[in-house]
């Protein structure tokens, strides 16, 4: 394990609005990164390229870089963490892997792989501790791949025929580990995009029986589609999307809909260009980024404005509060704070 403490003091700049502060950081690791966890306003992890870990247990006052022995040429796509110690990671590509830690990222253990040549995992995410998913593309046979684990992560089963089988080219995108999201009792969204048509499956009930929707947002490409969803409660949510190859292109970025995703609605103001992730901060306020910027709604997600023209890959803020993190390529990284 190679291990190195990065620690900054000094702003590199700061992006102000009327609503968020875009707080800029010295870049703390020369990696890529997509995955992101906010355990609370004082612990965050990060995961990325070259097996890199990040992790801050004093609300980034200082950064802790882990390299993942045996792991340094795989790239980390999403993260999930229960507090400081313990933490998932799965990384893009085949052979694919679920990785485990429980001491804060000094060791890893290996949960799961999967070495056959279609295998690629997008999203990783728990209800509680002990029942979690992954979501990931379909097989040779079509089926998307979706492990459902019981106890904690330790082992994992794929229920991925419970599915709905995959449309042609029809995929997700680990473009930000946030195609999946979870509401309590038993709520499962999860986005697909680079078919036809892009579409929202829908369980309600841990993942056992499934609906699909086809959505209004940017499609027909490889490159178009869902890249990120969340939801305020069991009615209220927004998806974003776009092209990848086509950052500045703002038709059809962000749906939102208020009867639990049955239906959806394209957005009257669309962020301004693709958009891979997107988080629910607080009441009706929800904040978008991509690789040409940042924007945020006030109303669920049926007018956005642009705040900041820095990109970034993935954004999480903490539920119900007024603190989030960005973070992209390069190591680029930005604190957030709703004013």
């Amino acid at each position: 394990m190679q291990k190195i403490l990065f620690f900054w003091i000094c702003l590199t700049s700061a992006v102000v609005s009327q609503e968020i502060e875009v707080i800029l950081q010295n870049p703390v690791s020369e990696s890529s990164f997509r995955g992101l966890w906010i355990v609370d306003e004082n612990v965050v992890w990060a995961s990325g390229t070259k097996g890199t870990i990040l992790k801050t247990t004093n609300s980034g006052k200082n950064w802790q870089t882990l390299q993942i022995k045996g792991f340094e040429d795989k790239d980390f796509r999403d993260i999930v963490a229960f507090d400081e110690k313990r933490a998932f990671v799965i990384n893009a590509g085949s052979p694919a892997y679920i990785l485990k830690t429980t001491d804060g990222g000094e060791n890893w253990q290996i949960v799961y792989q999967d070495t056959s040549k279609q295998a690629f995992l997008n999203d990783i995410g728990f209800f509680g501790e002990k029942i979690g998913f992954v979501f990931g593309d379909p097989d040779s046979e079509g089926n998307f791949t979706l492990l459902k684990s019981e106890d904690g992560g330790n082992t994992w089963l794929n229920i991925g025929k419970n599915l709905p089988k995959a449309q042609k080219n029809e995929a997700g995108f680990a473009a930000s580990g946030t195609i999946m999201r979870f509401r309590e009792p038993s709520w499962i969204w999860i986005g697909t995009g680079g078919g036809e048509k892009a579409r929202m499956l829908i369980s309600g009930d841990w993942g056992n029986t499934w609906q699909s929707v086809e959505l209004p947002i940017l499609s027909g490409k490889a490159s178009q589609g869902v890249f990120s969803v969340v939801f305020q409660d069991l009615k209220n949510g927004v998806a974003v999307g776009g092209d990848y190859t086509q950052p500045n292109l703002a038709e059809k970025t962000a749906i939102y809909t208020s009867d639990g995703g049955k239906s959806w609605k394209v957005a009257k103001i669309p962020p301004s260009g693709y958009r891979s992730c997107v988080s629910y901060v607080r009441k009706k306020t929800y904040i978008a980024v991509g690789t040409n910027g940042i924007d945020f709604t006030k109303d669920g997600g049926k007018k956005w404005q642009k705040i900041s023209s820095e990109g970034f890959n993935t954004v999480r803020f903490i539920r119900e509060g007024s603190v989030g993190w960005a973070i992209g390529n390069k190591g680029k990284l930005a604190k957030l704070i709703l004013k």
